[in-house]
């Protein structure tokens, strides 16, 4: 029964979220995105900072930070902070759903494993090295969510 179905799925969460983000980009009209509040952690002494400062724990929040970041960006783009983005992302997203919805799987699949493949190859190292700067440039120009800091009220009275 949902044999036929199952290669629709893909193109159809695709029109769906560019659906979304262009219906975002019409009614928003400018309004400013609201900002997170983030309590900041309490004050610890120097040897507690020392200890929870390692390396393996730096990289790990390293690592958050950056996804956090990718989820705030994409967040931007669903809610069209940035309009232009927003319909260059909805376009490809809807070329993208036309795409799995007429190319059978296998066509893609090849597709994308000779691009994987031939990426690196003297006729293609320029221009495939300047789309991904291109794409890096793009990606740094969206804003990520306001964020505001808020401390921690003190429930301990200091004498």
């Amino acid at each position: 029964m949902f044999r036929g179905w199952i290669h629709y799925l893909l193109p159809s969460i695709f029109m769906f979220t560019a659906i979304v983000m262009l219906w975002h980009r019409h009614f928003r009209k400018g309004r400013p995105l609201e900002a997170f509040i983030i309590t900041t952690p309490p004050n610890k002494n120097p040897v507690e900072q020392l200890l929870t400062l390692q390396e393996a724990i730096t990289q790990f929040e390293s690592l958050i930070q950056a996804g956090n970041i990718v989820l705030l960006k994409m967040r931007a783009l669903l809610l069209a902070i940035l309009p232009p983005a927003t319909e260059k992302v909805a376009i490809l997203m809807v070329f993208i759903a036309v795409v799995f919805a007429f190319v059978p799987p296998k066509y893609i699949f090849l597709v994308a494993f000779v691009e994987s493949y031939t990426r690196a190859m003297p006729l293609r190292r320029e221009s495939s090295a300047r789309l991904i700067r291109r794409l890096k440039e793009w990606w740094v120009r969206i804003p990520a969510a306001p964020v505001q800091l808020i401390k921690p009220e003190e429930s301990k009275k200091r004498r």
